[in-house]
């Protein structure tokens, strides 16, 4: 089996075991740091297990090299990232915050986090021939804003289609994500949520062409 194959299935086993989920977090904190810190040429598995405070022979337990840690790093934040939105559009629609901006602040927020870091580790996922993976979160958002898009998108104009939730919310995520590979001040600045959020209003405002 070629080494790319092995890397992705064993990138997909999911530790079960207190113990065993605390050890992934420590590599994946270390692992972390180091892009941080010290740049992707610094990133070795011996050196990983050194900044974890583990054996290597641990961290291969759980990762056969280095780019299987990058691509379930990459799975997590898809993940929690997808979550922080939707829960942030639910606590919206229970109280008088708008869901279109609590949202984007969500998403502000999850692509602020540790840039460096989230960028290399959605590199190797695509290198992996896993980009596809990338629009899970996105896809999940579209669809809770078609099932709740009278009560998140009032007096709109334009039809709320599959067509229009594509377009809306993958013009919104290619920004975040050009923010952040960019590593542009604008992605933490007021004035940045507020075009997003008038991006979505007037998108859906104006009537269909």
């Amino acid at each position: 089996m070629p080494r790319k194959s092995q890397t992705i299935d064993l990138a997909r086993r999911s530790p079960r075991q207190a113990r065993a989920v605390d050890t992934v977090e420590i590599i994946f904190e270390a692992t972390a740091r180091i892009l941080q810190r010290e740049g992707p040429a610094a990133l070795n598995t011996n050196y990983i297990a050194e900044r974890a405070g583990i054996s290597v022979g641990t961290l291969y337990q759980y990762f056969p090299n280095k780019e299987a840690i990058l691509v379930a790093m990459a799975r997590r934040e898809i993940e929690t990232d997808g979550a922080a939105v939707i829960r942030a559009i639910s606590e919206a629609e229970d109280g008088a915050a708008d869901p279109v901006r609590m949202a984007i602040r969500a998403m502000i927020h999850a692509f602020s986090k540790r840039r460096v870091a989230r960028r290399i580790a959605f590199e190797t996922l695509v290198s992996q021939g896993l980009g596809n993976e990338l629009a899970k979160s996105v896809q999940k958002i579209a669809h809770i804003l078609g099932e709740r898009s009278d009560r998140l998108l009032p007096g709109r104009a334009r039809p709320v289609t599959p067509v229009s939730l594509f377009v809306i919310t993958r013009a919104i995520s290619g920004i975040m994500r050009a923010a952040s590979q960019e590593e542009s001040p604008l992605l933490g600045a007021p004035e940045f949520e507020d075009e997003l959020v008038r991006l979505v209003q007037s998108y859906f405002a104006g009537p269909p062409a």
